[in-house]
């Protein structure tokens, strides 16, 4: 690893790999993020010894990511519920109205309808909603200006 005078690694190439987000239902989770997000099943695995369950989901069609790593606690002290923490999912689409419309029939809940997003002319649309467990998903419509 080379770094430059700023500190920067240089001749380095970086990635996200993965997010892991907890969830109280993994089924329930997984069921969500396929059927009404489209993303498919990369893997899934039950951990007696770390008492963990995972399924990691994603739109790749290779296994190397980006994905979610949706995680479920199933020790006897899991939480019924879990607390989202303070942070969110980006999730890029090429018809937001028509995912809105399909997340709306479904009865997902939105924290913030649809809307165009005017700064700079940019034409993007944008709608906030929440899993079944409440970490929060920023759906997007991009468009290069």
């Amino acid at each position: 690893m080379v770094m430059n005078r700023d500190g920067l690694a240089e001749n380095l190439r970086f990635r996200i790999h993965h997010t892991m987000l907890p969830v109280s239902n993994l089924d329930r989770a997984v069921e969500f993020y396929t059927r009404l997000l489209g993303m498919t099943v990369k893997h899934r695995t039950v951990s007696e010894a770390r008492k963990r369950a995972v399924a990691l989901v994603g739109y790749s069609e290779s296994f190397s990511g980006p994905f979610l790593e949706l995680t479920q606690d199933l020790s006897e002290s899991a939480p019924k519920e879990v607390s989202p923490a303070n942070i969110h999912v980006g999730i890029d689409a090429g018809d937001l109205r028509a995912m809105c419309a399909n997340l709306e029939q479904a009865g997902v809940t939105f924290i913030r309808p649809l809307t165009a997003v005017t700064q700079l002319g940019s034409g993007e649309l944008r709608a906030w909603i929440a899993d079944p467990d409440g970490n929060q998903l920023e759906l997007a419509e991009r468009h290069s200006t």
